[in-house]
């Protein structure tokens, strides 16, 4: 019987004549480079290929060949290249009607109630609980009796031992994108609000490290957007200063103060025009930021623009500070 091999990916092949499901068990002729194919659910076929030199795409007919019957004694008959007779036909006929007869009768050495037990054997012993107790004792081994008791004494994490006043595993967490981490330390009642020694939130270190799932994140569970630090600066601030367009949206989505001033008295707007940013400088303006605010230098938004020249950004942002209209619903 004349049949295909073919490559299903880089790693396996099935025989076209029978359905891909019956893994074939190969091996190759390493001289001859043939292939020949068994199939574990049907014993008593095997196929012999001629592997030709390329591999082959996935999908694609790499090998022509046949099939015979095995004998019940196991040994190969030669496979019909097709240049037999008639006679010769019917016989092959007879072998196969002989052998489907005879698979009626066929035992496998399959058992499939052990086989499930094993499995299930196998998936408990690699459980992510039993790994988990393994290791700690394994690791617990390692420990001296003064580092085991420190361990003992904290079932869970102890703040105080982990902490700085510059050093705060929320805020390390949040700067991280350890979101996970972050939720257990607000479970446990830590302020989403705490501030460092700078006076800067989990959201201003988030806005500053540009992570924008974990600033997502503190939004909805709560954070206040108008924290200043001890500088007077915002999270808005930030923001717009390490150029975080979708961070500035979804800070004034949250109704975050566009005309917050530092302490210096700059706006958002001082700093987007500083940083030459069109777009951040578009967004606030249409979002109501005060272009006629000055800073403490007597500097509004424009001046700074101004005062780096006469070059195309300059007048570009001129040109958005003198026409661009306040608008509350551009984002």
């Amino acid at each position: 019987m004349a049949v295909s091999l073919v490559r299903t990916d880089f790693s396996s092949w099935y025989v076209a004549a029978f359905a891909p499901s019956f893994v074939p068990a190969l091996s190759i002729r390493p001289n001859l480079r043939d292939i020949v194919v068994g199939f574990p659910r049907l014993k008593r076929i095997q196929c012999s290929f001629r592997l030709p030199t390329g591999e082959g795409k996935p999908g694609s007919i790499i090998a022509e060949g046949s099939c015979s019957v095995i004998s019940p004694q196991g040994h190969w008959e030669d496979p019909d290249d097709g240049s037999g007779s008639e006679i010769d036909d019917d016989s092959e006929e007879e072998k196969v009607e002989d052998m489907d007869e005879n698979d009626l009768d066929f035992e496998s050495d399959w058992d499939e109630e052990n086989d499930a037990a094993t499995r299930v054997k196998i998936v408990n012993n690699l459980s992510p609980n039993n790994y988990e107790e393994d290791f700690a004792k394994e690791v617990e081994q390692l420990l001296s009796s003064e580092e085991r008791a420190i361990l003992e004494a904290n079932d869970s994490p102890c703040l105080e031992r982990i902490s700085t006043r510059k050093w705060l595993p929320l805020h390390t967490f949040a700067l991280a994108g350890q979101i996970k981490d972050m939720d257990r330390l607000l479970e446990k009642g830590v302020d989403i609000n705490l501030t460092d020694q700078d006076g800067r939130t989990a959201l201003h270190h988030a806005t500053i490290g540009k992570k924008e799932p974990v600033i997502s994140h503190l939004l909805r569970k709560g954070a206040n957007v108008n924290v200043r630090d001890q500088d007077g600066a915002t999270a808005l601030h930030y923001a717009v200063q390490v150029g975080a367009m979708q961070t500035v949206k979804l800070l004034i989505k949250y109704n975050v103060d566009v005309n917050t001033a530092d302490d210096e008295g700059w706006t958002p707007l001082h700093v987007a025009v500083q940083s030459r940013n069109r777009d951040i400088t578009k967004i606030l303006l249409v979002n109501g930021a005060d272009k006629t605010r000055k800073n403490k230098a007597g500097h509004t938004p424009l001046d700074l623009s101004l005062c780096y020249g006469k070059e195309f950004k300059s007048y570009d942002l001129t040109k958005l500070l003198k026409v661009v209209p306040a608008d509350r619903n551009y984002c």
